[in-house]
């Protein structure tokens, strides 16, 4: 019986599917978790340094899932790597840190037909060497649920990039000489995070999905609802913000709060990738993901608890 998996988490495609898998079959044996990171700081393994976006993600799809979990930089170029070369050719790789650190298991995401030379070498290697068992978590999705997926995870993405974007503007050092335009800046910018999100949770693919995985099952229906609340508290955080913003740039209180917006931002959506889309993976039918599909042209909105409806009279009425 496996106790400790070691996952790694580079961003490559596919690697949603290594993580949901390995966070299920953590919760279904009992094991607990170790992430590899591959933009972590050097020397950073078990020390709390990790990427904002990737760390914040799967620490809390691993508490989601009441998982025991720790983070692993990647010491080395290369590290977060799959199969960086036999053990001992890097201190770091997945098989090495793996033996260092007592895991039974190692995950990773099955790499796309068109990956690069180097990295399906990397693969081979880490495959006929490593000592540790290596579970290739495969990316099977119907066309349909493809689609879907590609969609949500799109919408994950700009997001992201527009938190980084304005969390680099807010550390400029050159941004006391032009407070205006900065909040302007700011402003504008805090608009485009408050649209995206108001179009995820609205009429979007994940709305639908959600909307479709409360029907179908009852037992992430809990998950969905905290999501639901993290939701409007991250909304309120973000008019929050556009007051602070208006109250004028740079500002020590604008961006501590910028901060912590980001990283709720980013632990919801590491909860929906790590929790409920693999419930959907597991949940929905065909039928389900061929109708989330074509609905998508409708631009119709999805049914979602209301925001003054208690949590018991919504469970109620499910």
């Amino acid at each position: 019986m496996y106790r400790h998996l070691l996952v790694t988490v580079d961003g490559a495609p596919g690697g949603i599917d290594a993580i949901g898998h390995a966070l299920e079959l953590a919760r279904a044996v009992g094991a607990r978790v170790t992430f590899v990171l591959s933009d972590s700081a050097p020397d950073s393994r078990l020390s709390g340094a990790r990427t904002p976006e990737h760390g914040a993600k799967v620490e809390a799809a691993a508490r989601a899932q009441g998982l025991s979990h720790a983070i692993a930089g990647a010491g080395q170029p290369g590290a977060g790597h799959p199969g960086a070369g036999p053990p001992g050719a890097n201190e770091t790789s997945p098989a090495k840190l793996a033996g260092e650190l007592g895991c039974d298991l190692i995950g990773v995401a099955a790499l796309p037909h068109d990956a690069d030379a180097a990295v399906a070498a990397q693969r081979r290697s880490l495959l006929a060497t490593s000592r540790v068992p290596v579970l290739v978590c495969p990316a099977r999705r119907a066309p349909a649920e493809a689609r879907v997926m590609a969609r949500c995870l799109a919408a994950h993405r700009a997001l992201g990039e527009r938190l980084q974007a304005l969390t680099m503007a807010s550390k400029d050092p050159d941004a006391a000489t032009r407070p205006t335009a900065d909040a302007g800046g700011a402003l504008a910018a805090l608009a485009s995070l408050a649209a995206l999100q108001n179009a995820r949770f609205g009429a979007s693919a994940e709305a639908r999905l959600c909307a479709a995985l409360r029907m179908r099952a009852e037992s992430a229906v809990a998950e969905l609802d905290e999501l639901e609340r993290q939701r409007r508290r991250d909304a309120h955080a973000l008019d929050a913000l556009a007051r602070l913003a208006a109250d004028g740039l740079p500002s020590a209180a604008f961006d501590a709060a910028l901060a912590a917006y980001a990283r709720s931002a980013f632990e919801q959506m590491g909860r929906m990738e790590g929790v409920i889309f693999p419930a959907a993976r597991r949940y929905l039918g065909d039928a389900d993901w061929n109708e989330l599909d074509t609905s998508a042209a409708s631009g119709a909105d999805a049914a979602k608890p209301d925001a003054d409806e208690s949590d018991d009279a919504r469970h109620a009425s499910d």
